[in-house]
């Protein structure tokens, strides 16, 4: 695991920023929003259109307790939304770390979300796993929500896995023979395998998770759908343009939606479903299929309340 050292970082870009991030209004609640109103949606359909890579690859998932941060609101509506964000996390089967802890699911209230993440991504690239390229394609469309995660690969127990050079001296120490020579240096290895078509050897872990979310589009909002908004964005690997897909999750509390129609005021159903069908299992390393499946029951059931 990086360790790498989190608030110094965010508070000198804070300070940078060219405007104060604007800080949110409470207004009345909106009508309860539902999964699916009138029609039969797919529900493998809906998660792949929401989670990024679900069903492609092994989803990542907080294994370590989190623990939520708030940054660029004032104290008191800081102060709020965290407290928001971790009833929303211990509610939907995450672990939280005691109050004071140091944050590692962080969300970030900046006037401009693309340009903070390309000045983090200069100043702390061990909180990115992109390539120059990758990171490029990351920041070019401006939207009112970025979100990402730093991931590592474990093994099925939660160990870090070992190196192959490490490994092999350790082995030729025991045989009393020299190391082979030319071994791959970062080469990663596990020490325990048993997988099967619905379990693997592996877990993909998640160790930090940032949402940065843009201050000059929040007047308005309540902190219980900022706080809903952002407990989605860290706690799941969530598509950049998800929101559009579906207009009663609080992904698309930022999008355009015909005049009358009812804003989410929290997390709806579908929301909730999909952190609940990656978080309840006592265990994250199963195939990417599996978890699709896992989760698009989850959200099933929901549908049927």
């Amino acid at each position: 695991m990086t360790n790498v050292s989190l608030a110094p970082a965010l508070i000198a870009l804070l300070a940078a920023a060219a405007s104060a991030a604007a800080q949110p209004q409470t207004g009345a609640t909106t009508e309860e929003s539902i999964l699916v109103e009138g029609t039969r949606a797919d529900p493998r359909a809906m998660v792949m259109e929401t989670i990024n890579r679900a069903g492609v690859v092994p989803l990542a998932r907080f294994e370590d307790k989190i623990c939520p941060g708030v940054v660029g609101l004032a104290p008191a509506p800081a102060e709020k939304v965290l407290q928001l964000i971790r009833a929303d996390v211990a509610a939907l089967g995450g672990n939280l770390q005691k109050i004071g802890c140091t944050a590692n699911a962080t969300v970030i209230f900046t006037p401009e979300p693309a340009e903070f993440v390309k000045k983090l991504a200069v100043k702390q690239p061990g909180f990115f796993n992109f390539s120059p390229v990758g990171l490029k394609q990351f920041t070019a469309t401006p939207r009112p929500v970025v979100s990402w995660h730093v991931t590592e690969v474990r093994d099925r127990d939660g160990n870090e896995l070992g190196n192959s050079r490490e490994l092999g001296m350790a082995k030729a120490r025991i045989l009393d023979q020299p190391a082979a020579a030319g071994a791959p240096m970062n080469a990663r290895v596990l020490r325990n395998t048993g997988a099967t078509h619905l379990a693997t050897s592996s877990r993909e872990d998640m160790l930090f998770g940032f949402a940065v979310v843009d201050a000059s589009r929040i007047q308005g909002k309540t902190m219980e759908q900022l706080a809903a908004l952002a407990t989605l964005h860290l706690m799941l690997d969530i598509k950049q343009d998800a929101g559009a897909n579906n207009p009663a999750s609080i992904l698309s509390l930022f999008d355009e939606r015909p005049a009358g129609a009812a804003v989410p005021d929290g997390l709806s159903n579908f929301d909730r479903a999909m952190i609940e069908g990656l978080y309840r299992p006592q265990e994250n390393n199963r195939s990417a299929n599996q978890q699709l499946s896992q989760i698009a029951a989850a959200v099933r059931k929901a549908s049927d309340r």
